[in-house]
């Protein structure tokens, strides 16, 4: 361990001094030196890697989310992200670290098992007859002249190696034991849950994002589409064969195109900042995969651009697959694990009831002036049966099965939950594959009629009205095809977090 120097100062003083008395005083405190440099030497804590102030915590975020972005890095893609925001995420690391204080917490009730060692040591001095006689006595000093009524002032340095330990309790260290092993496991099904959710969410903010940025190309694809009807009714009023209020209508539609085009990169904005707040960091420009719709007919020909790759087929009954959710959830796992611990800390509350045996043994040197210390020795067992508690040992046992009921009824509540969850996500999954298909054509209506209203306009046969119409028609349903994959693909990671798939992967 690196010692500053504000270590050295603060801790070598007492140490100089100790092995000063030491080298001095060989006698009764030697042992209890040895045990107290050993102890001192392993106490220091590390220096933490985030300051425990608010100006510290905030420098050390604002410092990693404002680094700059990784350099030759690519095009971001989604199981990459997952990486990432695992790598980063600050609740994989608190559920981490509860994961590590539940198995120390095991280690701590390992601990009642072995016996206890305590070293202790006391300095008095003393003009009270009963203990001024005893401070004689265990320093075997009592001679026939020695006066009972006035012994006059006593010191006694008495350094005692105590033992004591614990052979019988009920089961109460036993069932302890075993209800800090079930919170383990409790906390490491947690982290997995956690983990489970953390690849849906990424999942589900990647996709959503690039279908945002898909829907720019859409406004952009609509803006072109306003412009070009603006110009064309703008050539029918300098013929005079269109009225101002038809090219003022078109224009109205050009705004309302513009705005919209707004309104997608904001949303686009919005979602790679939230993209962003899982990966710890910033995107690079040359990271952001491209989403270009122009060129793209049908789904065959986008696959290549913005259409993400086909979601897996969903189950189709979902009911079937309640099961897998069940048997996979990480959650099941970590409410079964509370109702094991709180079923083992109700027999530990049981144990209350029986005695408690003890075997203890005690070393003791006495000496009234630091050196020529004498020594005695006492071991024994004891016994203690609480008889009466004023009910306290009952309303503690009342309270532990209490509990258990409400572990039970908790993870009673969490299996349907999970079942409801995992059903309404495949319905969701199969409605979202479905509306592929039907995108798909609703899109080729629209594009044919919007083209056939656009030549029938050119040609002065269509009003402004049907132009207008058709334009919003084509629009919809190129938002809702180029939406519909993302859809699909996130409603398939909803599937699978529900199954549980995430959970181990």
């Amino acid at each position: 361990m690196k010692n500053t120097h504000e270590d050295q100062r603060g801790h070598g003083k007492p140490v100089w001094l100790w092995r000063a008395v030491t080298a001095h005083r060989a006698g009764t405190l030697g042992p209890l030196a040895a045990v107290l440099m050993v102890a001192g030497a392993g106490c220091h804590e590390p220096r933490a890697e985030i300051s425990s102030t608010a100006a510290g915590l905030r420098t050390s975020v604002t410092k990693q989310v404002q680094a700059p972005a990784p350099q030759s890095l690519g095009v971001l893609t989604v199981d990459r992200a997952i990486a990432e925001a695992l790598a980063a995420s600050p609740q994989l690391d608190q559920m981490a670290d509860r994961v590590a204080a539940a198995r120390e917490q095991v280690k701590l009730a390992e601990a009642a098992f072995y016996p206890r060692l305590v070293l202790a040591s006391d300095y008095s001095r003393t003009d009270n007859p009963v203990y001024a006689f005893m401070a004689i006595l265990n320093q075997r000093r009592v001679t026939p002249s020695t006066n009972f009524n006035d012994p006059g002032e006593q010191s006694n340095l008495s350094t005692q190696l105590q033992a004591q330990w614990t052979v019988f309790d009920g089961g109460r260290s036993y069932y302890n034991r075993q209800a800090a092993g079930s919170q383990e496991l409790g906390a490491k099904a947690a982290l997995a849950a956690e983990r489970n959710q953390l690849v849906a969410t990424v999942s589900q903010v990647y996709y959503q994002w690039l279908q945002a940025r898909t829907f720019i190309g859409v406004a952009q694809q609509a803006l072109g589409s306003a412009r070009t009807n603006e110009q064309m009714a703008q050539v029918r009023v300098e013929n005079q064969v269109s009225l101002e209020s038809d090219l003022l209508r078109l224009k109205a539609a050009r705004a309302e195109a513009e705005g919209q085009l707004l309104s997608a990169e904001s949303s686009a904005s919005k979602l790679q900042a939230a993209l962003e707040r899982l990966l710890v960091r910033h995107i690079a420009s040359q990271e952001i995969p491209t989403t270009d719709l122009k060129g793209f007919p049908n789904a065959e020909e986008r696959a290549g651009g913005p259409n993400p790759d086909q979601p897996q087929n969903a189950p189709a009954d979902p009911t079937s697959v309640v099961d897998q959710a069940l048997a996979q959830r990480p959650e099941i796992e970590a409410a079964a694990a509370m109702i094991a611990a709180a079923a083992d800390q109700v027999e530990a509350a049981k144990g209350a009831f029986l005695p408690n045996v003890f075997v203890h043994g005690q070393l003791q040197w006495d000496s009234e002036d630091l050196s020529n210390a004498e020594n005695s020795w006492l071991v024994g067992v004891s016994a203690a049966w609480p008889l009466f508690e004023g009910g306290a040992t009952h309303a503690r046992l009342r309270q532990a099965r209490a509990n258990l009921r409400e572990m039970q009824a908790r993870g009673k509540q969490r299996a349907l939950d999970i079942a409801l969850d995992v059903y309404q996500a495949a319905l969701t999954a199969q409605e979202a594959q479905q509306r592929v298909e039907i995108a798909r054509r609703q899109l080729d209506f629209a594009r044919q009629s919007h083209q056939d209203v656009r030549t029938q306009f050119q040609n002065q046969t269509a009003t402004v009205e049907g132009l207008l119409q058709a334009e919003v028609a084509w629009q919809r349903a190129e938002a809702g095809y180029a939406a519909a994959p993302y859809e699909a693909k996130v409603a398939q990671a909803m599937l699978r977090r529900a199954l549980g798939q995430f959970a181990s992967e």
